[in-house]
């Protein structure tokens, strides 16, 4: 397979498109955060509606392990509760929520994503973390104004 048709090949930067990120949004708390996010998702085609509802009930069943780090949230549930295409969203929060993780809580960066297998999104969440790790580009996305400041972040991690 060449790299364009390989799913495990699919860059972050391909998966999380301007359309799909919110800068600055207000939510009143973590279900309304999640279903922001997912709304982006469902918006440009990516997921049917019931995979929002399915974000919430993950979180809500298994509790808040998807605080993955310091004020940062990954909804995320299962390809078939109703994923089209794999793909990325990301929102700023305007005013940090609590998701029920004292160690990580609150919460001011959600990215929810959706895969069509459990391998498609790999080379993504790999990309992801390793901006993560890097503190400054992280609070710089915190910070970011508009949606291309993101992108431009985003870029530098596109190898």
């Amino acid at each position: 397979m060449n790299k364009k048709t390989d799913p495990k090949s699919l860059k972050l930067f391909e998966l999380l498109t301007k359309e799909r990120i919110g800068v600055n949004v207000s939510v009143e708390d973590w279900k309304e955060a999640i279903a922001q996010a997912g709304k982006l998702l469902v918006k440009t085609g990516m997921c049917e509606p019931r995979y929002v509802k399915a974000m919430v009930k993950f979180k809500e069943e298994l509790g808040p392990y998807i605080v993955i780090t310091k004020g940062v949230a990954l909804p995320h549930a299962r390809p078939e509760d109703g994923v089209l295409k794999t793909a990325f969203s990301l929102i700023t929060l305007k005013k940090p929520v609590e998701f029920g993780n004292k160690n990580n809580d609150p919460v001011d960066l959600v990215i929810a994503f959706g895969g069509t297998d459990n391998t498609s999104h790999i080379k993504a969440l790999a990309q992801l973390a390793e901006i993560l790790q890097n503190e400054e580009d992280t609070n710089l996305v915190r910070k970011a104004k508009t949606k291309e400041e993101v992108l431009k972040i985003l870029k530098k991690y596109q190898n």
